[in-house]
């Protein structure tokens, strides 16, 4: 049988020792036989370890981060011989050294919670955003304490806040936990049974299944069997490029410094956009990763057509995605040319654009929200001598890696639906009109939201029904129009600007890939 272990973590004074003696109180460890409480830190409020006797729960103090290891479970193990362990973590202790950890056979992490005082978050999100960051990424539940004093916009807010960062984990305000759900996460998890919803979608598709005639359940499998086989080839192309840059991309950020680049495009004259074009060469981080570098410019005030103009051209000028393009179209090099110059062109003038419309930072700042660091800063790190500088790109390129692969499997099953399951018809159709084409490929950018040291390859297997136009603004406005990447900026950006942003862009885009389909045309 396992044996589950809860983590609540949090800063100090942040009710994670409420919370569990809550939990006790509630007698919903009753069901465990013997349960291990470890303790992190000690704060305001304490436990009582005779009380805790009494109900068959004892108490393990750690008083350095040194003390977790391998061996403290094991010895766990050997001397107390849990069936349940809740640990009271240091909010301050890396979250990931622990969840690192191999434990003993049987032992497994269940629930991560972060537990936070709701009129702190936004600020230690603001100042502390390399402590909290990493356990809500980590974290299965986010629960607020003491809220009082907010309204319903407010509680929004902070949901918000935290989705940004981790869209998968539960937000709760401590009461409709406690009085509504708390036993649902820490009985013995065989016996809370739930019915999921994809339980009931797979009982759905096995009883649809059940009643397909034989011949459309044969043709269906021809059809899934070039679905495998193009989505196959894609991620075979992709993935060790994929490696080789995050490893390229890490090794670049830690050696090359980006502070005299940025300082240049920082200025208010027109040269300023130059430098703002070329930045991204210097901080080779896929489009997801400049959000919040985006966010911490203007939170200086970096004036906002730079500002701009930087995050739209960093994925056309970014030495990783030229060389992706090289890579994905290996008959055509010529094509990455294009790319850096279609992607600096949009992005300088749509920063000219802005610039005459004397549009100002203030006037598109979101200023009843926090100006977080909105993902993984990738160039906050630290590091000392030679060593340390090769454990940071190690850790840079294992992160870069596994953030951008999800996107390429997306992207790639995508794809890969499309040129397989799609109408003949519907393809003449589409290929009858280089507009229709392109509306399409800037459609299709928007949502699918693949990463911009990737997309060449999603980009590459739409060319056998696509002209070379319509792909390539696929390519290039794709990191521009993410979906994603705008969600995320609407917490530091007002949505209405961002909707304005959106459709200069396409339109701005439009204009120069036409002239770029013109000038071929001529050229045949």
């Amino acid at each position: 049988m396992a044996v589950f272990i809860d983590v609540i973590t949090g800063f100090l004074e942040s009710g994670k020792t409420t919370f569990i003696q809550e939990i006790i109180q509630s007698e919903t460890l009753k069901e465990y036989v013997k349960t291990l409480l470890i303790v992190c830190e000690e704060g305001i409020h304490s436990y009582d370890r005779e009380d805790l006797k009494k109900q068959n729960i004892y108490m393990l103090n750690l008083e350095e981060y040194e003390e977790l290891s391998e061996q403290l479970f094991i010895t766990v193990m050997e001397d107390f011989d849990p069936d349940y362990i809740i640990m009271e973590y240091n909010g301050t202790w890396d979250i990931t050294g622990l969840l690192s950890l191999k434990l003993p056979r049987y032992y497994k992490f269940r629930n991560i919670i972060h537990i936070s005082e709701a009129g702190k978050f936004k600020h230690y999100l603001s100042n502390m955003a390399a402590i909290i960051q990493p356990q809500i990424l980590n974290s299965d539940m986010v629960l607020f304490n003491r809220f009082d004093n907010l309204n319903r916009k407010e509680k929004k807010q902070l949901c918000g806040g935290v989705k940004n960062i981790n869209p998968r984990t539960e937000v709760f305000f401590h009461r409709d936990l406690v009085q509504n759900k708390l036993k649902n996460y820490f009985v013995p998890y065989e016996k809370y049974q739930k019915v999921t919803p994809g339980m009931i979608i797979l009982a759905v598709i096995l009883l649809i299944l059940c009643i397909i005639p034989f011949s459309v359940l044969e043709d269906m499998y021809d059809k899934m069997q070039s679905v495998s086989t193009v989505f196959l080839s894609i991620l075979m192309q992709a993935l060790p490029f994929i490696l080789l840059g995050a490893f390229v991309s890490s090794a670049i950020q830690i050696m090359i410094p980006a502070g005299w680049i940025m300082s240049k495009f920082s200025k208010h004259n027109y040269s300023s956009f130059f430098f703002a074009a070329i930045a991204g060469f210097f901080m080779p981080i896929c489009d997801c990763g400049l959000v919040p570098i985006v966010s911490g410019l203007l939170r200086k005030d970096t004036p906002l057509p730079q500002t701009i103009t930087f995050w739209l051209t960093s994925a056309a000028v970014n030495p990783i995605v030229i060389l992706s393009v090289i890579y994905a179209f290996p008959d055509r090099p010529w094509l990455a040319v294009l790319r850096i110059l279609a992607g600096a062109a949009i992005g300088i003038l749509v920063g000219l654009l802005l610039k005459v419309s004397n549009i100002q930072t203030k006037d598109v700042i979101n200023k009843n929200r926090a100006y977080s660091a909105i993902g993984a800063n990738m160039l906050e790190l630290k590091y000392e001598g030679a060593a340390g500088k090769l454990t940071s790109v190690l850790d840079v390129a294992k992160t870069e890696f596994f953030r951008v692969t999800k996107y390429v499997i997306f992207g790639a099953l995508v794809s890969s639906l499309f040129q397989s399951v799609m109408p003949d018809t519907l393809k003449s159709f589409i290929g009858g009109s280089i507009l229709i084409q392109m509306l399409i490929m800037t459609v299709a950018a928007i949502f699918m939201s693949t990463c911009s040291t990737s997309n060449a390859f999603i980009g590459r297997s739409f060319y056998r029904d696509f002209a070379i136009v319509p792909v390539m603004s696929f390519i290039v406005m794709g990191p521009m129009l993410d979906f994603k990447n705008l969600i995320m900026l609407s917490e530091v950006l007002k949505k209405s600007f961002l909707v304005k942003l959106a459709v200069l862009v396409m339109v701005t885009g439009f204009f120069i890939f036409s002239v770029i389909h013109f000038s071929f045309s001529l050229n045949i």
